[in-house]
């Protein structure tokens, strides 16, 4: 099994002005939703050959995964944090792994790779 060091960046909110700084950016991404106990949870990841187009399609009405639209037009405290992965192959190996460690409920499937990797997620 692979190791990968990815640099994840910072917590960001999710407002379209945050979104628009990430252009023609490759990798994987994650939402996180903070809950009553002050902790963030992880409710959506997935991976993009452009991170930023990517995010702003799922902050349009016209997002088609229907439960991760209802989630973000719940509002409240919606971040995301991404890391640059240029090869598909691995963005995908990494969607995978992200998957498997949080179970993030607005996931409708289990992203579909046969290459194991292991990649830090935090």
């Amino acid at each position: 099994m692979s190791q990968i060091s990815l640099t994840w960046s910072t917590l960001i909110a999710l407002t379209d002005n945050n979104i628009e700084t990430i252009n023609n950016v490759a990798g994987v991404y994650r939402f996180s939703k903070k809950a009553d106990d002050n902790q963030y949870y992880v409710f959506f990841v997935g991976s993009s050959d452009n991170i930023g187009a990517t995010l702003k399609n799922h902050t349009l009405p016209s997002e088609t995964n229907e439960k991760l639209r209802n989630f973000l037009n719940q509002g409240g405290d919606i971040v995301f944090r991404y890391a640059i992965v240029e090869e598909k192959n691995i963005q995908l190996a990494i969607e995978k792994q992200m998957y498997k460690y949080y179970l993030p409920e607005c996931n409708l499937e289990e992203p579909q790779s046969t290459l194991e990797v292991e990649a830090n997620l935090n």
